[in-house]
Formats: structure tokens, C-alpha cells, sequence
């Protein structure tokens, strides 16, 4: 099974508990820019992708079926034929100069965020110049150039919190902008063309043990309770309409 994964997502956990749970069938994870993920599950590339999908709600000004610049257009949706399994909220972060006034608090206010010059990367997965309303724009390529002007003091960006660690260094710091709505991160795939092993990719994902997992791969039967040793070789036979008045004592659990 191929699995695509967009960047700030972490397949590390997910690839080792595959490996113990369908060790016939492995797990190959690519890579691929959030814009190009869902164009891939189609083109038949991958079989289902960890993807980002537009901030819910969208924000003030943007059209409720044009997604940010850096995500797929239109955005997966069950109305289209996709199945949609919601993972998390990635939450928005302001990413600044390491020694930014905006350092001293735990959380950035917009109005204060406003006032800063905002870079817009080409890549941008939160439509972040809709949602901040920045009194000075900059468009630039993609985030990596971002985030270098951000270090010469250029201006801010403003990226999902796993994004920006991934890219992280010495130069910066990241704060909170609760204003701003996060990046929902989900799994998809297109019900057109369904892998067999998906609902066990699914309980993976989303943290399902192997016992509660709902995939196909069943998880292997739970041991039979050892017999109880007795005196004598071979158990009592009841007598025909006789009732056995002892208490029942270590039986198993009746199988579900």
C-alpha cells in the first residue's frame, strides 16, 4: 500500500505499528507538496494520502469553495466520491526573528499581528492574508524563502504549528495566533478505487489499538483459558436434568 504524506506530518509511529500488524503488505510512504496530494490519489500514484484540507471555517473574505494557494482545488469532499476520516487541527503560529518583541508573550493577538509586514509564501496552506488582514502584503515563492526573509527581519509568516517546527532553527521563534483558524490535517482516499487493507490504515492513524481496530486484517484470537486441573482424569458428566449448585470458577471470558 502507498500512502502520500505532506510535510509536517510524521509517519514514523504509523510505519512501525503497520509492520507489526500486516507484516505480509508493506507500507511505502512518499512524499509530495500539499497543492499536488489529492491530484496523486487520483492519477492512481498512491492509494490514500495524509493531506491538509482548507481552515474550517474559511476565512473572512474567502470564497467557501476556493481553497488556500497551497492546497489542492477543488479540496477533497464526500460529495466528490472521497472518503474524508478527520485526523487533527494542526493550530496557526506566527513565525518571527528570535529576538521579536512578539518573544515576550504566549500567544499573539491579531490586532498586533496586523501591524506586522506579513509574507504570504506561494505554498501557503492556511490562507493566512484572508485570515490576518495584514496592513502590508508581501507574496513571496514558497515557504522556505519565507521563512529566510523572516530571519533578516523582513517581516512574519504565519504557517501550521507542525510546519513551522519542521523548517525550525536557531533563527526563530513561533507563538500562538488563536485568531486564526489551524490546518485541518485528515486522511483521504477515493472510494473508486478502495484498497483492500485502508480501514486497517485508518485504526492506525487514528490510534486504534490492534483489539479495537475496525480494519480487515482481524487481530489473532486471544488464547483459549486454561483448564482448571480437577481430581481425576476426565471432567464430571452431568446427570440428565441435574444442576451443577457449585459456583462457576475461572471460565473465560465468552468471545465476542
Amino acid at each position: 500500500m502507498r500512502l502520500l504524506l505532506v510535510p509536517g506530518v510524521s509517519p514514523d509511529r504509523w510505519v512501525r505499528v503497520w509492520a507489526e500488524r500486516v507484516p505480509d503488505e508493506p507500507l511505502d510512504v512518499v512524499r509530495a507538496a500539499p497543492a499536488g496530494a489529492a491530484a496523486a490519489v487520483l492519477a492512481g500514484e498512491v492509494d490514500a494520502a495524509v493531506l491538509r484540507l482548507p481552515p474550517d471555517p474559511a476565512p473572512a473574505g474567502a470564497p467557501p469553495d476556493l481553497p488556500p494557494p497551497g492546497l489542492p482545488s477543488p479540496a477533497p469532499s464526500t460529495r466528490d466520491g472521497w472518503a474524508v476520516v478527520p485526523l487533527w487541527e494542526d493550530r496557526a503560529v506566527v513565525v518571527v526573528p528570535r529576538e521579536h518583541l512578539f518573544t515576550v508573550v504566549e500567544a499573539v493577538d491579531l490586532d498586533d499581528l496586523r501591524a506586522e509586514p506579513l509574507l504570504v509564501p506561494g505554498d501557503d496552506v492556511l490562507g493566512a492574508e484572508a485570515a490576518v488582514a495584514a496592513d502590508e502584503v508581501t507574496e513571496v515563492p514558497d515557504t522556505p524563502t519565507a521563512l529566510d526573509l523572516v530571519a533578516s527581519g523582513a517581516g512574519v509568516v504565519v504557517l501550521p504549528h507542525a510546519l513551522a517546527r519542521e523548517h525550525g532553527d536557531k533563527r526563530f521563534a513561533v507563538r500562538d495566533v488563536p485568531e486564526v483558524p489551524g490546518s485541518r490535517v485528515a486522511l483521504v482516499w477515493h472510494r473508486d478505487a478502495e484498497h483492500p487493507l485502508v480501514q486497517e490504515l485508518v485504526g492506525i492513524v487514528r490510534g486504534r489499538t490492534a483489539g479495537s481496530s475496525r480494519g480487515d486484517v482481524a487481530a489473532p484470537p486471544a488464547p483459549p483459558a486454561p483448564a482448571v486441573a480437577g481430581r481425576g482424569a476426565s471432567p464430571r458428566t452431568p446427570r440428565p436434568g441435574a444442576r451443577d449448585a457449585r459456583p462457576a470458577r475461572g471460565r473465560g471470558r465468552r468471545a465476542r
